[in-house]
């Protein structure tokens, strides 16, 4: 099947399935506004069970696995949603809830061997993955479909690396948002992990620990709804602006009613008594401006970070930095081409400048590989395909640029490397545990491909 006979087949789909959300809104009517207890109480199940059909009609499914269970001639197209969605008779379901069992297959199955077999709660269940497919719908129109498994092997391999990559650059805003339709398979065996373990989940900062205990609650109320209630959840979190940042994943994933609160709040609320937390504000002027900054070290690292003159020496090396970011060389690929200097600090200077750095700079260098992919005549070159090809065009700029920074970061002494003094970078110079200067753990040769620590 071809990649437009995919593309209308599921847009077809997709509009049958919202037809359908669409009458099932239709037909929950209007809001009951008697006395009576009873109705009052199907009235509020109703109108949840609205707003998550009309959550639903914008973006009804994220993927499509065809099953066929062992011992059953059937192969069943099972569409993979944020809210399970089911027929208006009852018999079949239209979308099928990510936490549900089944659905775990979606995030396990990676290609190879199309035998699998999935946890359901009357057992094992065993059967045949046909496809595995990636959908991109967004408000209501479908934009992608991606086959990252086919049993016909038409696509796959690197498609579904690709969707990833895709839907991760997708533009966000300053709030943490659910991760559902790109969950990776270890994430899914943390989520799914039997509620009776005690999990800690560690990682470095921005590697997700958040967004998948998040996952992990709303997994819980829905495997085990029977026995946690949302109303037994808290959330306790480091602070007021950590809690608004993620304020947005539970709602998205259909949970509410789960107290978040900073451990003082709630430790506040415990105590039951009149007490007055200490402004932060007042503990960091009086470590920072009062007697504890008077008597205490003045080298320590906190202390020096924490400096007015640290923050003006991380501006102006970023200042220089700026200027010195554009090589004064001209870049030349092979001996019949060159790039001058001055087209390049032109593109440069285009960029947005309150954009971050490292930001434009990126976004020249790929002006820079557009260029030389229409002067050498190659298209969409990347990196692996240069070296492959056993041409190295693109070390020459990665050689200029290091040795910009070279000349302003670094000198090379017999000795070894150390920090100029007029220039130097303000990271170079904090000191460590045991006082000392230390270097950045990276020589000019590998400052190109990576950001720099403080941008």
């Amino acid at each position: 099947m071809s990649e437009d006979q995919r593309f209308r087949e599921e847009t077809v789909k997709l509009e049958r399935t919202k037809e359908a959300i669409r009458t099932q809104i239709a037909g929950i009517g209007p809001r009951y506004t008697g006395n009576d207890y009873t109705e009052q109480t199907l009235d509020a199940i109703r109108q949840e069970r609205k707003i998550r059909l009309t959550a639903s009609e914008k973006e009804p499914y994220f993927g499509r696995l065809d099953f066929r269970e062992a011992g059953k001639g059937e192969t069943l197209p099972l569409y993979i949603g944020k809210s399970g969605v089911g027929e208006e008779n009852g018999h079949r379901l239209l979308v099928v809830d990510w936490r549900a069992p089944v659905s775990s297959l979606f995030y396990a199955f990676s290609g190879g061997d199309p035998e699998v077999v999935y946890d359901s709660p009357e057992g094992p269940v065993s059967g045949t993955v046909h496809l595995k497919r990636n959908l991109l719908v967004r408000e209501g129109e479908l934009q992608r479909v991606v086959d990252s498994y086919a049993e016909d092997g038409e696509q796959g391999g690197s498609a579904g690396d690709e969707f990833l990559l895709h839907k991760l650059g997708e533009s966000k805003d300053n709030k943490l948002r659910d991760i559902v339709s790109t969950i990776q398979q270890e994430q899914d065996a943390i989520i799914r992990t039997e509620k009776n373990k005690a999990v800690f989940i560690q990682g470095v900062a921005g590697s997700g620990k958040t967004t998948v205990a998040l996952h992990r609650l709303a997994y819980l109320l829905y495997r085990y709804q029977d026995r946690v209630r949302a109303d037994r959840m808290m959330i306790l979190a480091p602070s007021k602006m950590f809690l608004n940042y993620i304020s947005g994943v539970l709602p998205e994933l259909g949970v509410g009613d789960i107290g978040q609160q900073t451990f003082e709040d709630w430790a506040l609320e415990q105590i039951g008594e009149e007490l007055r937390l200490r402004d932060p504000a007042e503990e960091l002027a009086r470590w920072f401006e009062g007697d504890a900054a008077a008597g205490g070290r003045s080298d320590t690292p906190a202390k020096r970070k924490g400096s007015l003159g640290f923050l003006a020496e991380i501006d102006e090396a970023i200042a220089e930095l700026a200027r010195t970011m554009v090589p004064d060389e001209p870049f030349s690929p092979d001996d019949r081409r060159m790039l001058t200097a001055e087209q390049v600090r032109a593109w440069f200077a285009e960029e947005n400048p309150l954009d971050p750095l490292m930001k434009k700079r990126e976004r020249v260098l790929n002006r820079i590989k557009r260029w030389m992919e229409i002067e050498l005549g190659k298209a969409r070159w990347s990196e692996a395909e240069v070296r492959k090809k056993g041409e190295r065009p693109l070390e020459g700029i990665r050689r200029q640029t290091a040795a910009a920074y070279s000349r302003f970061f670094f000198t090379k002494r017999a000795a070894g490397w150390r920090t100029r003094r007029k220039g130097r970078s303000a990271l170079a110079r904090l000191p460590d545990q045991r006082g000392k200067a230390r270097l950045p753990p990276f020589s000019p040769e590998k400052i190109w491909p990576r950001s720099f620590i403080f941008i």
